[in-house]
Order: C-alpha cells, then structure tokens, then sequence
C-alpha cells in the first residue's frame, strides 16, 4: 500500500511539472527574422558588448555584428574590455580594424561598490548614441537580421525592453547532459510568464540580448540603479517595469546563438552562480538540490522497485497498480528529456540520460549553496560577495549615488 501511495504521489509530482512546464512553453513566442520593407526609416542603435576573458568567442561576436542587415549610419558598436586577464583585449582591436562604427574602451578598475558587468554596461552607455541601447554579450553570435528584427518586434508590440533568448549550442558532453535539465529545472521553478504581463511587477529576463529604448533606460537610472547585483539583466526589467515601462521576453529561430561555457570549470561555475541569482538563499538552493536529487534517483528506482515488489508478490494487484503508475510517471519523464534533446539538435540518447543530469545538477546547486554560506561566489577571475547575489528583493539604488567618474 505505501509503494502505492508513493506511485500515485509520484505520476501526480511529474503531471504538475510537466503541465506547469508545458502552459509556460504555450505561451512563450518565438521570434523570426524580419525583413524591413526598402526605403522604411529605422531608428539609431548603438550595440554595447561587455566583455572579460572572451578571447574564446568575442572576434567572431563583433564580427558578426559588423555584418548586421541594418543603415549603417544609423548602427554603432561599442566594446568595452572588462579588465580582461587573457587576449580579449587584443582581439577585440584587430575584430573592429577597419569599421569606423566599431568603438573599443577600455575599463577602469571598478568602483567601490560596483560588479564588472554593470559597471561595463553602464560606462559604454553613458557614450552611446540612439534612441535604441542593445547589450549583446560576448559569447553570442547574431545573424544579420537579429537588429532589423528586435527594433521592429519592439515598435510592433510597443516594448520598451525587448529580451531575445538565444538558441543554446551544447558543444560538450557535460554541457548536453546538465544544462538541458536546468532549463527544466527552471520551468518548474519560475513562472516566466508574468515577464510579459504588464500587471504584474515580475520581470526575469536574458541578459545576452537586451533592446533598451535609452528614455526608459535614463528614466530607471540606467546600470547604476543595479551596480551592485548579479543578476543585473532581471533586476534593471524590473526598475524599468516599475516605472510604467512595457517590457517583453521572447524566443529566437535564425537570429541569435550562444554556446555559454567552453569548459567544465566555466559550466559548473555559472550555473552555480546563475542558480544562486535566481534562487536566492542557501535553504531554497538545497531544497532545489534535493527536487534534483528525487529527478536523478526516483525515475529509475521507483519502477525498478515495483517490478521488484510485483515478482516477489506474484499475482498481487496493488504491486501491478504500482508498477504500472511508476512506469507511466517515468517514461513521461524520459519522453519530456528525449524531445528536449531533439530540440537542442543532440543526440536522443542523451534525454535516456537525464537522471546523470539532474544528479549533477543537484552538485551545482549544493556547491553554490555552499559558496552562499561563506558569503561569496566566483565567475570569471573574480569573486564577489554572495550578496551581490541577491536580486529578487533588491531595492533599487538612486542612479545619481555612485556615477563613475
């Protein structure tokens, strides 16, 4: 009878998931490349591209934001090279050699008080031109009509902020195995939804493509209002929302792609930093952990217990009842994971594989609980407090305290 309950509990557990994770997908649209009728006027853009220790990607990034389908008049790029440790810096001025819309700064130590990518952001911007700000990250490679699009996606719908989701390269075997599971991991958990709902004052958006009208930016005091958070990206939607702004969150087919993590160090580095901007404080990241935990163990161990029940009990209905609801529960599960990894074009025996996932997943979200108990995360050469962290309830800052000089 306890097998039982705990099987009946168990295709009631991955229902819900799966539901709430199919209702967000529903309704999460996909933007395409969008071709301006010849002759139709479009508004100035200046694109502004953080970067520290991207030597890996960020030459082909300018590169291809060089070619964008967009009046080049009305186009600037702005690079500005975060202190970087490794060559970025190098390639960054042999990537614009030769584009006089292609600008390179160079970043100052950072502020008291200050994260490097705000600071960055902020300090670009403060010499952008435009009506439009577009913060791409380094690692992202745009297509030529992801600008044309995002601005005419942006008057359509009447945004103010437009984030675009790029579609995830996973180049790695880790890569395939973890981060398609945390992507699940962040449908059961977050409600993306209430981004696009102008009633609600929830905004969690992509920090790797951002389409700013500069009014809305200047009215919520820019990157300085979150100097001091992580998660920047969400924390500034939010300031700009909370003043009346419309803001939107949108897929991308054609128009954006992103490999994040070259490396497992980098892969178990920011995760465990992104899991610990999105989830807060070290009870909610353990509690995660072990939903991870039950995803990695229960799928296999559940039916194989059943069957077990069910051969040593011969002809007993409530361990058939079992094995049946345990089967259904995890082949949903297996299925789910199978046509994630179709849709991230990897092999689809890496969706047979998710419990490995799902169990590493659960050591990420461990290891940035343990970086959160002694008040610090790491990313990028750098370490910050873990309070930085810490974006959800933040209050922003008056943009007027701390201005770089």
């Amino acid at each position: 009878m306890v097998l039982l309950a705990f099987s009946i509990l168990w295709v009631l557990v991955i229902a819900g998931l799966l539901t709430r994770a199919i209702t967000q997908y529903r309704h999460y649209q996909i933007v395409r490349p969008h071709q301006t009728s010849p002759g139709a006027s479009l508004s100035g853009v200046t694109i502004i591209v953080p970067a520290r220790n991207e030597e890996r990607i960020i030459g082909r990034c300018i590169a291809a934001l060089r070619q964008q389908d967009y009046p080049r008049e009305q186009l600037r790029i702005i690079a500005i090279d975060d202190n970087s440790t490794d060559a970025t810096a190098a390639i960054l001025r042999d990537a614009a050699a030769g584009d006089d819309r292609v600008r390179i700064i160079n970043g100052d130590p950072l502020p008291p008080g200050w994260l490097g990518k705000p600071h960055a952001c902020w300090r670009a911007a403060a010499e952008a031109q435009g009506e439009w700000l577009c913060f791409i990250d380094a690692d992202t490679i745009a297509e030529p009509l992801l600008i044309q699009t995002a601005v005419h996606m942006a008057l359509e719908r009447r945004l103010d902020l437009l984030s675009l989701q790029p579609f995830q390269e996973l180049g790695s075997f880790a890569e395939r195995l973890i981060l398609p599971t945390g992507f699940f991991l962040l449908a059961f958990t977050q409600d993306l939804r209430s981004t696009n709902d102008p009633a609600s004052p929830q905004a969690s958006v992509n920090g790797q493509f951002l389409l700013i009208r500069r009014a809305a930016y200047d009215a919520a005091g820019g990157h300085a209002t979150v100097r001091d958070v992580a998660a920047e990206d969400s924390a500034l939607a939010r300031a700009i929302k909370s003043r009346g702004y419309r803001i939107g969150v949108f897929g991308t087919e054609g128009l954006l792609h992103t490999r994040m993590y070259g490396d497992l160090r980098s892969l178990w580095e920011g995760t465990a930093r992104q899991a610990a901007t999105l989830l807060g404080g070290v009870p909610a990241l353990l509690g995660v952990a072990l939903g991870a935990l039950l995803m990695a163990v229960v799928p296999l161990a559940l039916p194989a217990l059943a069957a077990a029940c069910r051969l040593a009990w011969a002809g007993g209905g409530i361990a058939v009842a079992a094995l049946i609801l345990a089967t259904a529960g995890s082949l949903a599960l297996f299925g789910t994971h199978i046509g994630a990894a179709r849709y991230f074009r990897i092999r689809f025996w890496y969706g047979l594989l998710f419990p490995l996932g799902y169990a590493a997943g659960a050591g990420i979200l461990v290891f940035a609980a343990w970086q959160r108990s002694r008040g610090q995360t790491r990313w990028k050469g750098r370490v910050y407090s873990a309070a930085a962290s810490v974006s959800a309830g933040s209050v922003p800052h008056n943009a007027n305290e701390a201005a770089p000089t």
